[in-house]
């Protein structure tokens, strides 16, 4: 079965990687960050794009999420914005 991705999906999913990277960014400049925090800052209109996308960044071992809901850059995901950077 083929899957036919078109441009709406292309463009989906270039602004997943730059939300993503927005908010890694975000917390290499300003620290740990409470998790209902992030998710007013990079989505004030409350679309529901924001915790899947921290629930990946989580999965995908980015951001650490503690017990009391802080949100912290992981040494992987410095690794994964400066390696965009570049």
């Amino acid at each position: 079965m083929k899957h036919h991705f078109g441009p709406n999906h292309a463009k989906a999913q270039k602004m997943k990687h730059s939300l993503e990277q927005q908010v890694l960014v975000h917390l290499k400049r300003s620290g740990a960050s409470v998790y209902d925090a992030l998710s007013v800052r990079f989505d004030p209109n409350h679309t529901a794009e924001v915790q899947p996308l921290l629930r990946r960044l989580k999965e995908y071992g980015y951001i650490d999420v503690s017990g009391e809901k802080m949100v912290t850059i992981t040494t992987f995901g410095l690794q994964h914005i400066e390696s965009d950077e570049s």
